[in-house]
């Protein structure tokens, strides 16, 4: 089974990008990640 990089935990499906460094991250933790990326970029215009 597929494991989280980021929450130590095992996932059905995990995911990687350029933002992760292309580690696998659970959806969680994926989605997380990239609400912050565009929390962040929306705050700086």
């Amino acid at each position: 089974m597929p494991y989280c990089t980021k929450c130590s935990t095992n996932a059905d499906k995990v995911y990687d990008c350029e933002h992760t460094d292309f580690e696998d991250y659970c959806k969680d933790c994926y989605t997380e990640l990239h609400y912050y990326i565009t929390e962040k970029y929306d705050k700086e215009e």
